[in-house]
C-alpha cells in the first residue's frame, strides 16, 4: 500500500492569531478541514487565485474561508476570513 503524501500545514502570525481566536465547535471543523486540505492541496474546491496555481483559495467550512499558498511539500496559511451570523446587516429571508 503506497503512503500518503501529506502537505506540512504551516501558518502565518495572522492566521495562526485567527485560527486560535475559533471557538471549540468551529476550531474542530477548521481542524478536520485543515487535515483533508493537507492531503490535497489543489481540490477541486480551491482556486487559484493570482497568476500561479501555487496560490490559491478555499471555503474550509460555511463560515471560514482561506488563502494559501503551496510549495515544496508545504501549505502555509496566510490570511483567514471567518464569517459570524451575528455580524449580518439584512439576514436573507427563508
Amino acid at each position: 500500500m503506497p503512503r500518503e503524501d501529506i502537505y506540512e500545514v504551516l501558518f502565518t502570525e495572522s492566521a495562526a492569531h485567527d485560527r486560535d481566536q475559533l471557538d471549540p465547535v468551529r476550531r474542530a471543523s477548521f481542524d478536520k478541514a485543515i487535515e483533508l486540505l493537507a492531503r490535497d492541496p489543489y481540490t477541486g474546491v480551491s482556486r487559484p487565485i493570482g497568476v500561479g496555481d501555487q496560490d490559491r483559495e478555499i471555503r474550509l467550512t460555511s463560515q471560514i474561508v482561506a488563502e494559501y499558498m503551496v510549495s515544496r511539500g508545504r501549505l502555509l496559511l496566510v490570511m483567514l476570513r471567518i464569517f459570524d451570523d451575528a455580524d449580518i446587516l439584512l439576514p436573507e429571508e427563508g
